[in-house]
């Protein structure tokens, strides 16, 4: 199969992506698309599916047309893409809302506190293997029910953002276990929808779709979708997983103990186990392969930074246009003159409020702040701050027993060399970086595979194509310094919650 190709689609949160990967994990061809965020209330966060699926039909013929390869050379099919998105489609197949609640929405944080007063509520963190939070699926689709009932009364299958493009692609409504894992509806034990928690959510099962393997084939390219992208009619179309699984199987996180910090528009820090570690401070995934990913997660880590640089950073933009470099190759060295722990200066990438550490309304915070702080401290600071963020969950993780020596990273923000040294200097652990950055399309390619056949299972996917690039050794001098801050962060965090928690009854 020398002259075999792999379809790696990503739906993002910033924009959508389809490369053309050869057997060996070689990029041959890629498209991508920018996407717009909708943030109409405060802790909302919206998109319209349709431009998804419009931006991926564009997106897989600039594949197509750049590379020039014959049909019968394309073996397979997989996506990735955000969690958590809630699309509902009618019992033809029709899209029923062209503003649907994103990973990072957390309208439902309401309903997730009055579950969490519920005296069912510790035995279903068991069963399901995470405590409650407003990312879950199933509180975006009781949240439609109770506030949308009309929408969620027409809805035949609730799908999220990779399962609404592999419906367009093969007329199946699927899911796969590392987004049913997402849902708080699945039974982690029996890794089947939960008749408990689906009840205790009081969702109906019937709109839930069928969960597969993540590299099992849910059906193929169809006729129709064919005739839109130009792909092959008949390829196989693998159910795929979410994004940040998908990354971790591209990024080799495939062995007990291996660890991976993702710095993207959301930052995480996952480490493999063979079962979820149940520490109510933690969320755990089904991997995209037999497996379960304990990890701590920000929703605005690279998107803070993002933030800042949109915001406040005009003049760097301006200055890379001129000079046809990049903004944050800019910015990078400007923070690199500024001294670790930026002389106090705290950041807490709050943006859009705490998963399972702290609390829903939680909002960002610099604390410090001097009239000596520029813009290099500011942008430093929100790299250590993610950082500090995410030694949090990796802290959690080796205290229940599973020790870590290497951390690898990915995602927009291991661009970054000086971010990349940050994260040695403050975890204290080697990190490594890969040459290939386009991990959930190349994880999606890997499950793509092993539905056709080609690789005999998904390690063995990721071993063939993983490429390993720079290496960053922790500077141990910084130890005590990082450490001090650390447990600063920490204090400071704790305190914070209760003030917080008032911002939602702002008269």
């Amino acid at each position: 199969m020398k002259d075999s190709f792999l379809i790696g689609i990503d739906i993002g949160t910033q924009s959508t992506r389809a490369a053309l990967l050869d057997l060996d994990g070689r990029v041959i061809a890629s498209s991508s698309s920018g996407l717009e965020l909708s943030t109409p209330q405060p802790g909302w966060a919206e998109q319209d599916p349709q431009i998804w699926w419009e931006t991926t039909i564009s997106n897989i013929h600039q594949i197509l047309a750049q590379a020039d390869v014959p049909a019968q050379s394309l073996v397979a099919v997989g996506a990735c893409g955000q969690m958590h998105g809630t699309v509902p489609i009618g019992c033809e197949g029709e899209l029923l809302s062209r503003s649907v609640q994103l990973w990072c929405d957390k309208r439902s944080a309401d309903l997730v506190n009055d579950f969490k007063a519920h005296p069912e509520a510790p035995s279903a963190y068991r069963i399901a293997g995470s405590p409650a939070a407003p990312s879950w699926f199933g509180f975006k689709i009781k949240w439609l029910k109770s506030f949308e009932p009309e929408l969620y009364a027409k809805t035949w299958k609730f799908l999220v953002p990779k399962d609404y493009v592999n419906y367009c692609l093969t007329g199946v409504a699927a899911t796969d276990y590392s987004e049913a894992s997402g849902a708080f509806l699945m039974d982690a034990q029996h890794e089947i929808w939960s008749e408990k928690l689906v009840d205790l959510l009081d969702i109906d099962m019937n709109k839930l779709p069928d969960i597969y393997p993540s590299s099992g084939v849910i059906g193929k390219v169809t006729k129709e979708a064919a005739q839109q992208t130009g792909l092959r009619e008949g390829m196989p179309v693998v159910a795929g997983g979410g994004d940040m699984l998908c990354t971790l199987l591209a990024a080799g996180i495939t062995e007990v103990g291996r660890a991976c910090d993702i710095t993207g528009t959301a930052s995480h820090l996952s480490v493999f186990a063979d079962r979820p570690v149940l520490d109510d401070r933690l969320m755990n995934l089904h991997h995209a392969m037999p497996g379960w990913i304990p990890f701590g997660i920000t929703d605005s880590g690279g998107g803070a930074l993002k933030w800042f640089k949109d915001s406040f950073c005009q003049e760097e933009t301006r200055k890379a246009e001129e000079t046809r470099s990049h903004v944050y190759s800019l910015l990078d060295a400007e923070a690199a003159k500024v001294e670790p722990g930026c002389n106090g200066l705290l950041f807490f990438p709050y943006l859009l409020g705490e998963r399972t550490l702290g609390t829903p309304f939680a909002r960002g915070v610099f604390f410090g702040l001097t009239p000596g702080h520029g813009k290099g401290a500011v942008v430093r600071a929100i790299m250590e701050g993610v950082c500090f963020e995410l030694r949090r969950p990796l802290e959690i993780i080796e205290a229940a027993g599973t020790h870590v020596e290497e951390v690898r990273t990915t995602g927009g923000g291991a661009r970054s060399d000086l971010w990349s040294q940050l994260k040695a200097d403050i975890y204290q652990k080697r990190v490594v970086t890969f040459e290939n950055f386009e991990g959930g399309m190349l994880g999606a390619a890997i499950l793509a595979g092993v539905g056709a056949g080609v690789y005999p299972d998904e390690r063995s996917g990721a071993d063939r194509t993983v490429r390993l690039a720079r290496e960053f050794l922790p500077d141990t001098t910084l130890a005590d310094r990082y450490d001090y801050l650390f447990d600063l962060f920490k204090e400071l965090h704790d305190v914070m919650q209760a003030p917080f928690n008032k911002l939602p009854t702002l008269p």
